[in-house]
C-alpha cells in the first residue's frame, strides 16, 4: 500500500530552492566541461592564440567596415 506524505509549504518551499540549486549546479558543471574540452584542444588554443595574436597586431577589421568594403552594406 501506498504512503502518503503531506509537504506543508515550508517542505514544498525547500524542494524548490533545492530543485533550483540542482539546475544551478548542472549549468555550471556543463560550463566547466566545455571550458576543460577548450584547455585539453591544442589545435583549438593554437587558434584562439593566433587569434588573440592578429588583434594585438592590429590584422582584423571590424565587421562593419568589411562589410562595406565587401558592399554588403
Amino acid at each position: 500500500m501506498a504512503k502518503t506524505a503531506y509537504l506543508d509549504e515550508e517542505d514544498r518551499k525547500l524542494l524548490l530552492e533545492t530543485k533550483q540549486k540542482l539546475d544551478e549546479a548542472t549549468k555550471l558543471m556543463g560550463k566547466r566541461m566545455e571550458t576543460i574540452e577548450v584547455l585539453s584542444d591544442s589545435e583549438m588554443m593554437k587558434a584562439i592564440q593566433q587569434g588573440q595574436d592578429d588583434i594585438k597586431a592590429g590584422r582584423v577589421k571590424e565587421l562593419r567596415k568589411l562589410l562595406k568594403e565587401e558592399r554588403f552594406c
